[in-house]
């Protein structure tokens, strides 16, 4: 029974046939997960690594998609013994990247796996890192910290009172009054008369 054609190229086949790598389903069905747009450009990635005058099988794609897909999924690689962290949007440009060093020329074909994608991406995050590293200490010195001092110009500072000093006179002023009795006999202690 022939249910489904083939988009590309017009073949028809069952629907057994098309459930029958659960993998390959599996494994597209986690690409287009990760991103519609982006998981368009992984095919084109992919096709860089076709043979000339060969064409790349199911399987082999397959498998160079399962290869990217764990790092696709937690947006980050390992490479030269290091954890880069790569939002999808870096993953885009570097494939944008080979494309490109493709249509120039640029780019020895086939790849042979996915070493020079991961060097890029690699390249691409540590200038994504160290510009946010650069972000995080300009914020950093111009943010203003809640214990640190209002700047205050100089004749105010010249004029202003020690603060301990100013918060010990608004004790006192908050303070009870003495009482007269009390007052009188400390003026009489101390030598004086009166208040």
């Amino acid at each position: 029974m022939t249910d489904l054609s083939c988009p590309a190229c017009g073949s028809e086949f069952d629907l057994a046939t098309a459930f029958a790598s659960e993998e390959d389903r599996q494994a597209l069905a986690r690409l287009v997960a990760v991103s519609v747009p982006l998981g368009a450009r992984v095919l084109q990635y992919i096709g860089l690594h076709t043979p000339a005058k060969q064409r790349l099988t199911s399987a082999k794609k397959i498998k160079l998609i399962l290869q990217l897909l764990p790092d696709l999924e937690r947006q980050a690689v390992a490479h030269k013994g290091r954890d880069w962290s790569v939002p999808l949007t870096v993953w885009a440009a570097a494939i944008d990247q080979l494309l490109a060093q493709r249509e120039a020329g640029r780019l020895e074909l086939p790849l042979k796996g996915h070493g020079y994608l991961y060097a890029v991406l690699a390249g691409m995050a540590d200038k994504v890192g160290e510009k946010a590293e650069q972000q995080r200490d300009q914020d950093l010195r111009h943010a203003v910290r809640p214990n640190a001092a209002a700047p205050m110009d100089l004749a105010r500072l010249a004029n202003a009172q020690d603060p301990a000093l100013a918060a010990l006179q608004e004790r006192d002023r908050k303070a009870a009054p003495i009482p007269e009795h009390l007052r009188l006999r400390m003026a009489a202690i101390s030598g004086r008369k009166g208040t």
